[in-house]
C-alpha cells in the first residue's frame, strides 16, 4: 500500500526529529509557566553537563510548548508545526507535516499514533474511517516497529535532549548573547560527533544497530572527524527558543549524491502554555492491522 509506506517514511522522520530534540522522563500533570516573574539573562555556560542539567530542570517546570520545524534536504523541503506535552509516559504530541505539498495530520496520545486520512487515503485503504491508528501493541509488522519507536520517542520528547547529546557526544565551541525575535538569548555553537550521536539517537528510539551496519557507518566516518554543527538559542529561563542542526557534512560522508545542504531548524514558543490534545472519537478510527487485512496488505 503506497500511502501506508509514505506514512511509515514520515513517521520514521518524525521519530528521528523527536529523538534529536527530546530527552528526560518527567512527572506531574500541571503545566505552569517556568516562572512568575521575568527572569534575567545570566551569562552563557561553558560546561555542557551543567547546561544540560539546568535546561532539563526548566523543561520539567514548563512541560509544554508549541513548535515549528523546517527540514531542508537538497532541493526538498518539509515543514511541520505542532504542540507537545512532555510528561514521560503521559507525553502527548500533535503535529501537522507538509512534505512536497502533501499535508499529514498526526497525533500521539495514550501510546498510539493517529493519522488523519483524506479521500484518497480512504479509497486506497478501503476504509470510511477518518483516522488511521498505529498502536505500539499492534500485531502487524509496521505497528510493532513504528508504534514502539514512536511511543519511546514521544515519551522522551523533552527538547532538552539536544543538550544531553552535547554533553555526551560533543562540546560547546563558542557562546555569546544575541537578540532573537526581540528576546535576549544565550547563543551556543556546539559540535556534535556524528558517530556518537548516531549511537545515542538509535538507543533513544530503541533501535540497536546491527554489527554489519555499525561497521559500515564507522568505515565511512573513520578518519573524517565528521561533526554535526548545531546552534542553540536559550532564553533567560534556560528553555530552547531555536535549534538549528546542520547535517550536510554527515550526509555527504554517508555518500548522499549532490552538493545540497541538509539542515533542520526547530523553533519553540509558548513554553508553559496549556496544551489540549485528545484522541479522535473511537468510531472514527480504523486500526492499521485491520485495514491492512481488508486491503490485502497492498
Amino acid at each position: 500500500m503506497k500511502r501506508v509506506t509514505t506514512l511509515a517514511t514520515v513517521t520514521t522522520a518524525a521519530v528521528l526529529a523527536l529523538s534529536a530534540c527530546g530527552g528526560e522522563k518527567q512527572s506531574g500533570a500541571a503545566a505552569p509557566a517556568p516562572s512568575e516573574a521575568k527572569s534575567s539573562l545570566s551569562s552563557p555556560l561553558g560546561d555542557p553537563i551543567q547546561l544540560a542539567a539546568l535546561t532539563r530542570e526548566s523543561t520539567k517546570k514548563a512541560k509544554s510548548s508549541k513548535m515549528t520545524m523546517e527540514t531542508v534536504a537538497g532541493t526538498e523541503k518539509s515543514t511541520a508545526s505542532g504542540q507537545g506535552l512532555y510528561d514521560g509516559e503521559n507525553s502527548k504530541l500533535s503535529m501537522v507535516m507538509d512534505s512536497e505539498g502533501k499535508k499529514l495530520d498526526m497525533l500521539f496520545i495514550d501510546k498510539a499514533l493517529y493519522f488523519k486520512l483524506d479521500a484518497a487515503d480512504k479509497a486506497e485503504m478501503k476504509t470510511d474511517k477518518a483516522y488511521l491508528k498505529i498502536s505500539a501493541d499492534g500485531q502487524d509488522p509496521m505497528s510493532q516497529v513504528l508504534g514502539k519507536m514512536m511511543s519511546k520517542a514521544v515519551k522522551e520528547s523533552d527538547p532538552s535532549r539536544i543538550l544531553e547529546q552535547v554533553s555526551q557526544a560533543g562540546k560547546i565551541a563558542k557562546s555569546d548573547q544575541v537578540e532573537l525575535n526581540g528576546e535576549k538569548t544565550n547563543h551556543y555553537v556546539v559540535e556534535i560527533e556524528a558517530e556518537k550521536a548516531i549511537a545515542l539517537i538509535m538507543g533513544d528510539i530503541g533501535i540497536p544497530l546491527p554489527a554489519e551496519t555499525l561497521n559500515q557507518l564507522n568505515a565511512k566516518l573513520k578518519g573524517k572527524n565528521v561533526t554535526i554543527p548545531t546552534e542553540l538559542w536559550l532564553n533567560a529561563d534556560q528553555l530552547p527558543v531555536q535549534v538549528v542542526s546542520d547535517q550536510t557534512a554527515f550526509v555527504k560522508a554517508m555518500g548522499a549524491p549532490g552538493d545540497g545542504v541538509a539542515k533542520t531548524t526547530v523553533k519553540y514558543t509558548d513554553w508553559g502554555s496549556p496544551v489540549t490534545i485528545e484522541a479522535p472519537p473511537a468510531d472514527q478510527v480504523g486500526d492499521l492491522s485491520e485495514i491492512m487485512k481488508k486491503a490485502g496488505g497492498r
